[in-house]
């Protein structure tokens, strides 16, 4: 199996150098076309920004304020990841929502809460910025990249069946630690190009809305 193993590992690197050899039969426009497509999560970034805002409010029909909430999020282009209301006869009747949306539009949609809600009895904005984050994951990568292709090049140059097992387990290793990083590159990603939009929606005690 061993032997298998070393096998394909170099019938892989003499294709790679044998593609390496021909290039000079290949049209230089076509090393353009042909070049591996970065990832977005690695491309140079300048400034990362999150955004997130959340809310509790009280109104005296938290359902319909709920509807008014998921429509001005979708007016503002943002969607909703979750919703709920609850209500129970004499024990007033609440409702939360949760939803992703531009942050350019989160000024916009404090000032609907402001004509939804008859008052706001908390509020939190918080803004964080990433950049030095991404940039150690971003240079974590490619060391660990790197470290990869080091690897294999050792093994195949050295072809040491007795320490095969070791190289395997190294190789699971940076695996399992590069699919972290760039899960946690693509998580930054997304949560810059959405903000976080969260309401509590309460029902005054004194004040029980009808149920609709």
């Amino acid at each position: 199996m061993n032997k298998r193993l070393i096998q394909f590992l170099l019938i892989v690197f003499l294709l790679s150098a044998c593609a390496g050899t021909n290039n000079s039969s290949v049209d230089p426009a076509q090393h353009i076309t042909e070049a591996p497509v970065v990832p977005s999560f690695l491309l140079p970034v300048e400034r990362v920004i999150l955004h997130s805002a959340s809310y509790t409010i009280t109104v005296r029909n938290p359902a319909r304020a709920l509807s008014d909430l998921q429509r001005a999020v979708e007016e503002a282009g943002g969607y909703v990841n979750s919703a709920s209301s609850w209500s129970g006869e004499g024990s007033g009747s609440y409702a939360s929502l949760s939803a992703k949306v531009p942050p350019e539009s989160l000024p916009t949609l404090s000032e609907a809460l402001e004509r939804i809600a008859d008052e706001i009895q908390n509020q939190s904005v918080y803004v964080q910025d990433v950049t030095s984050d991404i940039l150690k994951l971003q240079r974590r990568h490619h060391d660990l990249t790197r470290a990869q292709g080091e690897l294999l090049w050792f093994l195949i140059s050295k072809q040491d069946l007795d320490r095969l097992s070791t190289f395997g387990i190294l190789q699971e290793l940076l695996d399992t630690e590069l699919k972290s990083v760039e899960s946690q590159l693509e998580s930054y990603e997304q949560q810059s190009r959405l903000g976080t939009f969260d309401v509590t929606i309460n029902q005054p005690a004194s004040t029980y809305a009808p149920i609709e």
